[in-house]
């Protein structure tokens, strides 16, 4: 007879509070609390994200003469972007739109 092999979750203390919400969210949802705690976890961390990038361009703001720095940058970077457009929508010709619609009907058969 061979001994069954065991497998171990890592322990994480919550007050009880916390764990009873858990629960109870895992009840509601009818899904395992793991998936909830990371799910709230990868939330937290997309949020921490945004937060610290928002404090970062408030202390770049904050310095006049790095704002005006970073503005300088950045519209080097736009012109390299090498798209040659220059902000506008991509208008086609009656021409163009009439091509447009053949091949998709031909592909798509409509």
């Amino acid at each position: 007879m061979t001994a069954m092999k065991r497998t171990t979750s890592p322990v994480v203390k919550l007050k009880p509070e916390t764990h009873a919400a858990l629960q109870e969210l895992a009840r509601e949802e009818n899904r395992p609390m793991g998936d909830i705690v990371a799910d709230s976890l990868q939330r937290y961390k997309k949020e921490e994200f945004w937060r610290r990038a928002r404090l970062s361009v408030e202390r770049l703001k904050a310095d006049p003469v790095a704002w005006k720095g970073f503005q300088e940058e950045i519209a080097v970077w736009d012109g390299m972007a090498g798209d040659g457009l220059t902000g506008e929508e991509p208008y086609y010709t009656p021409e163009e739109e009439d091509e447009i619609e053949t091949e998709f009907a031909r592909t798509y058969g409509r």
